[in-house]
């Protein structure tokens, strides 16, 4: 018995080729319009439907044209009309200008591209020439034949200049200039903008070229730029790293390189003008022949109207959104001296535009003492159970371990962490500093920097929170506490005018302490750490033999402060002996110091991976740290004694 129906045989003989068609077009307009949204969002769902479609994309836009090429056309018939999908599938093989690559791996696949272009070209050749009418609208299918070269020559060119790229070559526009031409109505703002597009211009070609070697202890070459100087204030210095941050994943993940540079710019003006000529084609033929609407199937036609018109629409939108509002454009309109425009753009892209919110200000948290307190054996082994039979354990594992216990995000107050990460940058590219030998040597401190950082992270993470719930209950603070963890906040606390006061450190302490723990149980990849070795499972054996049974996170820390099973009761005494202001200032300059120790011993290929999932505040900090000698502080910490 056949288990396909005969009709539904004859169904899928008929539209075949018209359903993938329009599926490959469904596919190029999700990728134009999130495939550069992921450098701003990091959304699991907006991820797996930009790699869905990534990965879809080629496959459906192939075997359209192989059903193109082996179909048994009448063309006496008229169905020659189907010779103009062939280039415009090749068109849809270059892809949208907002993405070439999903993964940083991919763009090392230049020559597999480069090869399917060879093979997908002759593929289009031969369906035109199969289906050649001597008519004004089979010569139509020659520039939407070279409008799908060029778009797909586009993309092998860009995979092949990034994997090869090492000193930044590929960065558009050379020194942008100081962008001179502000008007009198320019408020501080405005320029503000303008310097930290200047900046951030500045800083990505050499930390380009720094990441061949990335070692704190190598000197940053700047470009020869009079945009960069000493001395530069670190708040803006932070967001231009964070548009820095950006523009990265433009080089790395789309075809910024080539299309901001004079040659993408004609052959932008000539994709651009082929399709507008084919569309006009079609519509002229249309109306002038009646014999075409005569051989031609309406279902075709309109078919072919869908593709044009989808082609011409993804064309402006990416003139709109790339040429006009962009970044780059930005930068391409201060280098020519036009900065006051900048500033109308800008305004104007905010109606057109939702603001970007970058991940780097968000972290997630990951709290130890919740996660063993909250998980129910029964409950687990049942969804263990439920996932071995349908195949999904090691999946399933991570998604949920991700969504139930770090789902929560906190938001980083960066006026308290800019001395502190200022401070560390020092520690880091002058190793034998004072203030740096001072911390090495305090006896608090001493044995715990000898364990290995995943220790560290663990040790430090039980010593916050046993200060932080302890002191909030002596302070009759426990109600707060109850609220599914204090941490978990959705905003920052705000910044005191003076100087950071203790219960904001405290604050950031924590948010730090559990961003960490996050780093370290989600995103171990990121650190320099070995987390399969037994030292660390111990550990984690006593802490679950010492909580065991108890009801709630004060009970938990009490428990561990009274037993010390898990040896940091004398590390918490310590602590807790030091008056409040110099206790949790201690803790953030110890956390901070964690933080950038690991930024700075990170994998280039794991942060760039990064840049395409919305980059993470350890990210941000592996950007910084090797350009903040240009930034100033007169900050002077006090010493862990």
């Amino acid at each position: 018995m056949d288990p396909i129906p005969a009709w539904v045989r004859r169904l899928w003989d008929v539209w075949d080729v018209r359903l993938l068609v329009l599926l490959s077009l469904a596919l190029q307009i999700i990728l134009s319009l999130l495939g550069n949204r992921r450098k701003y969002i990091s959304s699991p769902w907006i991820s797996i439907l930009v790699w869905s479609a990534y990965l879809m994309a080629d496959w459906v836009a192939t075997v359209a044209l192989g059903k193109l090429s082996d179909a048994q056309v009448d063309y006496d018939n008229g169905n020659a009309l189907r010779a103009v999908w062939a280039p415009l599938l090749l068109l849809h093989l270059g892809g949208p200008d907002t993405i070439t690559a999903y993964a940083l791996e991919d763009t090392h696949l230049w020559m597999r591209h480069f090869f399917g272009l060879g093979v997908q070209f002759s593929v289009a050749v031969y369906v035109i020439l199969m289906s050649w009418k001597h008519s004004w609208f089979s010569i139509m299918s020659i520039p939407a034949l070279v409008a799908g070269f060029i778009k797909y020559g586009e993309r092998t060119w860009v995979l092949l200049s990034v994997s090869r790229d090492k000193s930044g070559e590929i960065v558009p526009f050379g020194n942008v200039g100081r962008g001179s031409n502000l008007g009198n109505n320019t408020t501080s703002e405005d320029e503000n903008s303008i310097h930290v597009l200047r900046i951030a211009h500045g800083c990505v070609k050499a930390f380009k070229k720094f990441t061949q070697f990335y070692d704190m202890e190598n000197e940053f070459e700047w470009e020869n730029d009079s945009t960069i100087g000493p001395n530069m204030d670190i708040s803006l210095f932070w967001n231009a790293i964070e548009v820095e941050m950006g523009l990265m994943f433009d080089l790395l993940y789309t075809k910024a390189p080539i299309n901001f540079s004079k040659g993408g710019w004609i052959l932008r003006c000539i994709t651009f003008s082929c399709t507008v000529a084919v569309l006009i084609g079609l519509i002229v033929q249309l109306i002038s022949t009646g014999e075409a609407r005569e051989k031609w199937l309406k279902v075709d036609i309109a078919i072919t109207g869908v593709l044009l018109v989808g082609a011409l629409a993804l064309e402006v939108y990416a003139i709109i959104s790339l040429y006009l509002f962009s970044d780059w454009a930005m930068l391409r309109l201060i280098k020519h001296n036009r900065a006051e425009q900048v500033i109308q753009f800008r305004k104007m892209k905010s109606w057109f535009f939702l603001p970007k919110q970058y991940r780097c200000k968000m972290v997630r948290q990951f709290d130890l003492l919740e996660f063993w307190l909250n998980i129910k054996p029964d409950e687990m082994v049942g969804r263990r159970i439920l996932w071995s039979l349908l195949g999904i354990t090691r999946w399933a594992e991570e998604y949920f371990k991700d969504m139930k216990y770090a789902h929560k995000s906190a938001v980083i107050d960066r006026t308290l962490l800019f001395d502190p990460i200022l401070h560390c940058c020092r520690c880091l590219t002058s190793p034998d500093l004072h203030e740096t030998r001072a911390v090495e040597e305090d006896p608090l401190w001493k044995e715990f920097f000898h364990e290995p950082l995943e220790l560290q992270i663990i040790y430090l993470h039980i010593v916050t929170e046993i200060c932080y719930n302890l002191e909030m209950d002596t302070h009759g603070a426990s109600d707060q506490n109850n609220r599914d963890g204090a941490v978990s906040q959705q905003h920052a606390m705000p910044p005191s005018d003076s100087s950071s006061s203790w219960e904001e450190n405290r604050e950031q302490c924590r948010i730090l302490s559990r961003y960490m723990m996050y780093l370290l149980v989600m995103r171990c990849s990121l650190l320099p750490v070995a987390v399969s070795g037994d030292l660390v499972s111990k550990r984690i054996c006593y802490l679950a033999r010492a909580i065991k049974d108890k009801q709630d996170v004060r009970a938990a820390c009490q428990s561990l402060l009274e037993s010390d099973e898990f040896g940091t009761g004398i590390m918490v005494s310590l602590v807790k002996s030091k008056e409040k202001d110099e206790r949790w200032e201690m803790l953030k300059l110890m956390w901070v110091r964690m933080l950038c120790n690991a930024a700075s011993k990170g994998q280039k290929n794991e942060q760039f991976r990064q840049l395409s999932q919305g980059g993470e505040f350890l990210t941000f900090l592996w950007f910084f740290l090797p350009q903040s000698e240009m930034v100033h502080s007169d900050m002077a910490l006090p010493l862990l004694r």
